[in-house]
């Protein structure tokens, strides 16, 4: 085995680190794009949750169903605008950990190579 420098050393770590963040970036680029493929639960409030959490304990006056249905409806589109921000973010930061981590590592690599065939 040869002796490695300091600078082949760094080289390799660095490319190993990119390479890590490259797959990282890959697997959760992978789940990402699978959660908008596979459906997924996300929170609904009920009309009892609702009751309870609007009404007043030392009041006597009922909330309207109306107003009830009308808060459940905007709950729910909430919930699910809330839900597809999340998915989009998850894609954003794996994409980004591919573009980062596949030229950093792609650099080193080849710099990596051409030492090893003496082309400096």
């Amino acid at each position: 085995m040869k002796n490695l420098s300091l600078r082949q050393i760094y080289l390799y770590l660095v490319s190993f680190v990119a390479l890590m963040i490259l797959v990282a970036g890959l697997i959760q680029t992978v789940m990402a794009i699978a959660d908008f493929f596979i459906p997924q639960a996300y929170y609904e409030p009920g009309p009892a949750e609702i009751y309870s959490r609007y009404r007043r304990p030392d009041s006597q006056t009922e909330i309207p169903e109306e107003i009830v249905q009308q808060q459940i409806q905007f709950e729910k589109e909430q919930a699910r605008k809330n839900f597809l921000a999340s998915r989009y973010s998850n894609l954003r930061r794996a994409l980004a950990y591919v573009l980062v981590g596949l030229p950093v590592w792609m650099y080193h690599w080849r710099k990596i190579q051409k030492e090893a065939t003496g082309n400096s």
